[in-house]
């Protein structure tokens, strides 16, 4: 009995414990149940953010400088001595002002000596087109005239020289020799002066008579005579005399005498003389014809009207001529340094008296109060910006209080590389600028796009796949911060990391900016 109820204990207790069991089990099933399926509370991890309805822009911050439109380095185009220095730094120069020189002296003598050149050409070429005056044709015709003259005289000269010369020629120690030839015998002496102008041969034939002993002339000459040892006789009309020698050499009865004489010790001198004489006459009678030939010559232009080829030529000399002096005046010039255009002198690096090398940097000339400004802009930004876009402009040398209004004039076209980043080069005018100078620094701030009164979100709260399209986490329970994707439409990209909302939210909905993980 007591078995019994023994067992009857321990099956009532393990009924009990089982259930204990259980109901454990049971509660820990209805809790994870409440767990699973509870209302999730994001709060804690979720930041979010409200569609707003307000005005947006999209700007590009840009550094830049202050550069004048004038902005001149200044040299001469040749090297020289310094002297004269005409400004000083902070001079107002107007265009074409000169500003220093060089030595001048002589490129100042080339420019004068082309000068004259050019003032000769321009007068020939008007004596050509007016022709010769009366005057100058009267002392052409005076010219010819005394030309003709000394023509005349030179030949009269001329001839009486070879005349002279012949003359001596001829006379050329004359001696009588036996026709028979021979050595022995006394020649007759031979005096006078021979005064035809003959060559030839006198032959003198001796012959008795009556009235004693005679000869005759023959040949070149005609004559007779008394044969006599004493007293000479003409032979013809020559101008010769014949003294006979002693009776003892009568024996020969014929005697020659050559005319000229060419055995005679001065004949070789004499011949030469005349040929000398002849030549002289011909180069006196070429010269004095050739000059007769150039006065009537002379004389022919100025009566005759200007030809075209001489128009031609005289215009010719003029334009060499203004060549030289155009060279001429650009070597001088070269020497000068003139203001390019109007401005202000903002640099001066010679002195007085110094050696200026050619193309090496003396002056720089600014034009302070007309400027504008310069800044780089990136690749990333440059397709952005318009010619036109208004700008907010600080200058350091202001503060950033100062904001100045500006708009971009120009985007160069071609690129520059700046620290290996592909950049484009902006130009920017001011509006009421300060007192600014060349090189100031200046912040910019450019004004790409605006749009007023749009609904706009956090660009960070915009999920976008791999398809381009766009959601955005909007919440549903603004307590546990639950959400649901919805499909959007977005616009322009504004500054403060804002984007304008096309389509898709409303003004005030509340949107998924960050998860925390």
């Amino acid at each position: 009995m007591q078995k019994i109820k023994n067992m009857f204990e321990k099956t009532r207790n393990w009924s009990l414990k089982k259930k204990i069991i259980y109901g454990i089990i049971v509660l820990i099933l209805i809790l994870i149940g409440f767990m699973v399926f509870k209302p999730k509370d994001n709060s804690a991890n979720i930041t979010t953010d409200t569609v707003k309805l307000m005005n947006l822009k999209q700007t590009v911050l840009a550094t830049g400088q202050v550069t004048s439109n004038t902005d001149l380095n200044l040299s001469f185009f040749s090297s020289g001595i310094v002297r004269s220095l005409k400004v000083k730094v902070g001079d107002e120069v107007k265009e074409g002002q000169i500003l220093a020189t060089l030595d001048q002296g002589n490129e100042l003598a080339a420019l004068t000596q082309a000068r004259g050149a050019v003032a000769a050409a321009e007068a020939r070429y008007k004596r050509t087109l007016d022709g010769a005056s009366n005057e100058e044709i009267k002392l052409s015709e005076l010219a010819l005239e005394n030309a003709k003259r000394d023509y005349e005289r030179v030949k009269s000269q001329q001839e009486t020289l070879v005349k002279s010369a012949y003359k001596n020629l001829l006379n050329s120690t004359p001696e009588a020799l036996p026709s028979t030839g021979g050595s022995d015998y006394t020649a007759p002496t031979i005096s006078g002066n021979y005064n035809l102008e003959k060559e030839g041969k006198i032959i003198i034939s001796i012959y008795y008579s009556g009235n004693g002993t005679n000869f005759n002339v023959n040949g070149i000459v005609n004559g007779s005579g008394q044969v006599t040892t004493t007293t000479p006789q003409p032979i013809g009309d020559s101008g010769l005399y014949i003294k006979f020698p002693t009776s003892s050499s009568m024996n020969i009865s014929e005697w020659i005498i050559d005319i000229p004489n060419k055995k005679a010790s001065n004949y070789t001198t004499n011949l030469n003389a005349y040929e000398s004489a002849l030549k002289t006459q011909v180069s006196a009678l070429g010269s004095a014809q050739a000059l007769t030939d150039q006065r009537e010559a002379e004389l022919s232009i100025k009566k005759a009207a200007a030809r075209p080829a001489d128009i031609e030529l005289a215009k010719a000399d003029i334009l060499t001529a203004q060549g030289s002096l155009q060279s001429a005046s650009a070597n001088f010039e070269h020497t000068i340094l003139r203001a390019p255009s109007k401005g202000t002198i903002t640099k001066v690096d010679i002195k007085i008296g110094e050696l200026a090398q050619a193309l090496k940097n003396v002056m720089t000339l600014q034009d302070v109060g007309s400027v504008y400004l310069e800044a780089n802009i990136n690749e990333a930004n440059i397709t952005s910006i318009k010619v036109g876009a208004p700008i907010d402009i600080t200058f350091d040398a202001f503060g950033t209080e100062q904001i100045f209004k500006g708009s971009i004039l120009n985007i160069d076209p071609a690129s520059t590389v700046i620290s290996g980043v592909v950049n484009y080069k902006i130009t920017a005018n001011i509006f009421n600028s300060p007192e600014l100078r060349p090189g100031m620094t200046a912040n910019m701030t450019i004004l790409v796009e605006e749009k007023d009164n749009i609904l706009t979100v956090p660009s960070r709260a915009v999920i976008k796949d791999k398809t381009g399209l766009q959601t955005i986490r909007v919440v549903t329970n603004p307590k546990t911060k639950t959400y649901k994707d919805v499909e959007i439409k977005t616009g322009m990209e504004g500054d403060g990391g804002l984007v304008e909302v096309v389509s898709g939210l409303s003004k005030d909905e509340e949107v998924v900016v960050l998860i925390k993980k």
